[in-house]
């Protein structure tokens, strides 16, 4: 275990952020995205056979809790910013060939500077037949200074062709892409506000939210109700896929 990390978030803002990914409420910007990527993982983790588990690019660990019953989770991480990474390292999975059975990353795969050489790796420390499980999100900010990738389902399909039973979930569509930038705006605008206007404004910013996820809610019952057509905009994409044995 590598010493603190100089960069390690005060402990209420660890518990925070862990909160809003794995019980998010209606009341922030991004819970129609959080809640669909949650409710994705429930219905998925729990299912895949898995004794030994790497969580790539770990964050706060929000979603151990939905790992296979009696499996043992290694976290790793760039930082320690949340005192809970088990590896701190610059270098894409340090680990030993055959390592794990599942190897999962939510929400952070975009970090990855060389894809089809990220995929090899994570086929290197996967025993024959072990899982994967990564999620991206499409339309979402991204930092000026920082490499980043986006991706659609059919690419994601193309970085793992030569695996076994290989599956792209698409996690909300137009109406949740919606919701979850004009949240995203909104909270830029509050975000940016005087610190007495912040917090006199907090509750109509509260009942905006409400708004958003609300009807957002609702005209993604509508869309999944309607014919399907060729194009597409999730919000959230999973892809699942078994190294071949």
């Amino acid at each position: 275990m590598p010493p603190e990390d100089e960069f390690r978030l005060p402990e209420r803002e660890i518990r925070r952020l862990r909160r809003t990914r794995r019980h998010p409420r209606p009341t922030q910007p991004d819970y129609l995205h959080s809640r669909y990527l949650v409710d994705a993982l429930a219905r998925t983790l729990p299912n895949v056979r898995a004794r030994d588990v790497l969580d790539v690019y770990c964050g706060t660990r929000p979603y151990d809790d939905l790992l296979p019953p009696g499996s043992e989770s290694t976290g790793m991480d760039l930082t320690n910013f949340a005192g809970v990474a088990d590896v701190v390292s610059d270098e894409f999975l340090p680990f030993e060939d055959a390592s794990f059975d599942l190897v999962m990353c939510t929400e952070a795969f975009y970090y990855a500077e060389d894809p089809p050489a990220a995929v090899a790796e994570i086929a290197r420390v996967l025993r024959p037949g072990g899982s994967v499980l990564i999620t991206v999100s499409l339309p979402w900010e991204y930092d000026r200074n920082t490499l980043e990738h986006r991706y659609t389902g059919p690419e994601l399909a193309h970085l793992f062709r030569d695996w076994d039973d290989v599956e792209v979930t698409e996690n909300g569509g137009y109406a949740v892409s919606w919701a979850t930038l004009s949240g995203r705006i909104a909270y830029g605008v509050e975000e940016h506000l005087p610190p007495a206007a912040r917090l006199a404004l907090r509750p109509l910013f509260v009942a905006l939210y409400l708004l958003i996820n609300g009807f957002g809610a609702l005209l993604d019952r509508v869309e999944r109700a309607g014919p399907q057509g060729a194009n597409i905009l999730p919000m959230n994409l999973m892809v699942t896929a078994r190294r071949p044995a």
